[in-house]
């Protein structure tokens, strides 16, 4: 192999950066681990592990961040996103195990999202419109809950995906895919989160189709959103509503993860009319059945 060829094989490519006037993306070498580590490994997808990044992450963040983004994230997000983290931010990434020696094994980073916390009322509203302002007050009942957020010291939340990457090794796995079900399985238990957004470049075509597949809408176009290289560039808006109907699907998450001793209690003491039918059905059963035992 030439060092010519060798050498285009490791440029990498994404759609995040802004086409010249050639409309050509900017392509570049890697500079992250993962690139190394994963050089002639076959990934199974079924090994893969979707849980939040750490502090231990940071570095390979950063130099994943400078491949898929053409804005400049400066240290403070990474400190305060992944290391002096208060409860503002959330994160999912999708880890996979590689032997590096015997018995010494390396996780390596394939793909992450880190999301903000943001109050509705604030940057959620500025990027939206009147229709998905509406689409949330139909979908909340202000007057019941309010005394609940009140009391609660409580204020209805949405969440704002900062950055979401997959690397080039392992397009078309649906690890983008899985990272937004984690996303939105883990924020549609809480009561008070209607939401979740991004915002992308308007030039980032197959960023779009993706989100789009996975339930966001456009929403909004904001112009000169972005500054790349002293240049300003648009962006799209994206986003997903919780409506009252999944809201519903909160139940089903938890019940999914309990024992059967577990989702017992659990009717018993936050729906005992449900517990109540249950028990009445149970009951008649068992009488039916052992009638039917006495006739024979």
């Amino acid at each position: 192999m030439s060092e010519q060829k060798e050498e285009e094989e490791l440029l990498l490519y994404s759609e995040s950066f802004p086409p010249n006037e050639k409309n050509e993306r900017k392509k570049m070498k890697p500079i992250a681990e993962c690139h190394k580590l994963l050089k002639g490994i076959k990934i199974d997808p079924s090994q893969i592990v979707y849980k939040p990044l750490t502090p231990e992450n940071v570095e390979e963040v950063k130099k994943l961040h400078i491949e898929w983004f053409p804005v400049k994230y400066e240290d403070d997000f990474f400190v305060e996103t992944l290391i002096n983290n208060k409860g503002n931010y959330f994160t999912v990434a999708a880890f996979y195990n590689i032997q590096t020696g015997e018995n010494e094994y390396k996780e390596v980073i394939l793909g992450l999202v880190i999301c903000q916390w943001l109050y509705v009322e604030s940057h959620f509203f500025t990027m939206t419109n009147e229709d998905i302002r509406k689409e949330i007050s139909d979908n909340i009942n202000w007057e019941e809950e309010a005394k609940f957020f009140l009391s609660k010291n409580k204020f209805y939340h949405c969440a704002y995906i900062m950055s979401l990457g997959v690397i080039d090794e392992c397009r078309k796995m649906n690890i983008g895919t899985s990272m937004l079900r984690a996303i939105y399985n883990y924020i549609i238990v809480f009561d008070f989160v209607v939401g979740i957004y991004l915002n992308v470049i308007s030039s980032n075509t197959s960023g779009k189709k993706f989100y789009e597949k996975n339930g966001l809408k456009y929403v909004n176009h904001i112009k000169d959103f972005y500054v790349i290289d002293d240049k300003n560039y648009d962006c799209d808006v994206y986003v997903r509503i919780f409506n009252k109907k999944e809201k519903g699907l909160r139940d089903n998450y938890f019940l999914s993860m309990m024992t059967i001793g577990q989702k017992i209690l659990y009717y018993c003491l936050y729906k005992p009319f449900y517990f109540i039918v249950y028990v009445f059905i149970l009951v008649f059963l068992l009488r039916c059945f052992r009638k039917k035992i006495k006739t024979e």
